[in-house]
């Protein structure tokens, strides 16, 4: 019988705004159109995607994706899904994120298992 051990990592909101700048800023541009949010946001910073106070409260982001008809939304729980996808699939990209020893590729990925629940792109 094979034993199973758990182990957890907390990821805070500046490590989260990290992975999204680098998406939208150069690892997902080739499959996302467009990043919104629903409602509005009031911040200071520029770009907005970049205030950590966004991905530390409530948010609903509507990304639009290449030749698909309904748009995707990013969220707090898709985040936590996606994060937790990362640590079961491939937790190494959670060690990238922890240690910012990532790239626009780890991004790109992270980006992609929050919206869609799996590496869909490249």
């Amino acid at each position: 019988m094979s034993t199973t051990f758990v182990a957890s990592v907390s990821i805070d909101a500046r490590k989260v705004a990290d992975q999204i700048v680098t998406a939208i800023e150069g690892g997902s541009g080739y499959w996302m159109n467009s990043f919104k949010p629903e409602g509005e946001i009031t911040t200071k910073v520029s770009p907005w995607y970049d205030d950590e106070n966004i991905w530390s409260g409530e948010f609903k982001i509507r990304v639009e994706v290449d030749g698909e008809d309904e748009p995707k939304f990013l969220t707090p729980e898709s985040i936590r899904n996606g994060l937790n996808w990362l640590a079961q699939k491939h937790a190494w990209r959670i060690d990238q994120i922890v240690n910012e020893s990532g790239d626009a590729e780890t991004a790109d990925v992270f980006i992609q298992v929050c919206l869609f629940g799996d590496i869909v792109y490249g």
